[in-house]
């Protein structure tokens, strides 16, 4: 499997929101947490953070389902202090 429960990732493409608001798009760049995994077929349950200034914390998510190629895990540096993408395995 690509990734884990409760890695960080970032999106590859738009994605349409999956639940209560069927008709948003959700922009490439998101970033989110992978919230469950299934294998058979691989796909992921993701929460998606939503920049919103009128909320407290800033951010509303989305929960979405998504295929590996949507995703690419991000990797935090300690060492650097900063965030980079990569393959984590």
């Amino acid at each position: 499997m690509k990734a884990k429960l409760y890695d960080t990732i970032q999106t590859l493409v738009d994605i349409h929101a999956d639940f209560d608001h069927r008709d948003r798009i959700i922009l490439k760049g998101t970033e989110g947490a992978i919230v469950e995994c299934y294998e058979n077929p691989e796909l992921y349950a993701v929460d998606l953070a939503i920049p919103n200034n009128k909320l407290v914390g800033g951010f509303e998510y989305e929960n979405v389902m998504l295929e590996p190629t949507q995703f690419t895990i991000l990797l935090a540096s300690v060492e650097l202090g900063k965030r980079y993408t990569g393959s984590a395995v």
